[in-house]
């Protein structure tokens, strides 16, 4: 199983209930995670996961010279999601009439959530709205169900939702949500860290990677 979860790990993705079950399981095996830890020691990496044991990925030991590069390009992808993923939650939040943001493995429902949308105009201005956040949210028609299905379609490519339902049209938040609520805390706690001075030779342990 080592050789199922090491590659997906390096590849950046999460190992979470939703997305990977059997994998996320065997994490569950403390033994079997100091396996998978002392693997990616080899390469300066190690397991890590995420504030409320949601999901395991990959994360460096440290962060110095050779990592910022690599460091810098994931927190630009991060960033780039953090609107998105907002308005994707409270869009969620409106259509279901709720002020509990959900959870990793929380369902939704994408007929209902169409419907909502469908008869509330506020909900179909929220939608649209998407569009501005980035050319890869806008649809090629300007129906509910088409901007709808194309914002679904990038947070499953970002790894936020899985479709686990199909035959009900339903979807799953994944475990990174979690990391997306970690991420979101540390940039509001450390507004302008990305701007750090780069001539600072000094490795940081990264909290996030």
């Amino acid at each position: 199983m080592l050789d199922q979860i090491v590659p997906k790990l390096l590849e950046g993705e999460f190992i979470c209930e939703s997305t990977t079950p059997s994998l996320f399981r065997a994490l569950a095996d403390e033994a079997f995670r100091a396996d998978v830890d002392a693997f990616l020691g080899k390469i300066k990496r190690r397991l890590t996961v995420t504030p409320n044991g949601q999901a395991y990925y990959a994360s460096w030991v440290k962060v110095g010279k050779e990592q910022r590069a690599e460091a810098k390009r994931v927190m630009v992808s991060i960033k780039q999601m953090i609107r998105p993923v907002i308005q994707f939650i409270e869009l969620c939040m409106d259509s279901q009439k709720t002020d509990v943001a959900p959870s990793p493995g929380d369902r939704i429902d994408y007929p209902a959530i169409l419907k909502s949308v469908t008869e509330n105009p506020h909900l179909q201005e929220k939608l649209r709205e998407f569009a501005s956040l980035g050319k890869e949210f806008a649809a090629n028609e300007a129906s509910s169900n088409a901007m709808l299905g194309k914002v679904f379609q990038q947070l499953e490519k970002a790894g936020y939702i899985v479709f686990a339902y199909p035959e009900q049209e339903a979807w799953r938040f994944t475990g990174k949500l979690d990391y997306y609520y970690q991420v979101a805390s540390f940039l509001m706690e450390n507004e302008g860290i990305q701007q750090q001075d780069e001539k600072d030779d000094d490795p940081e342990t990264g909290r996030l990677f």
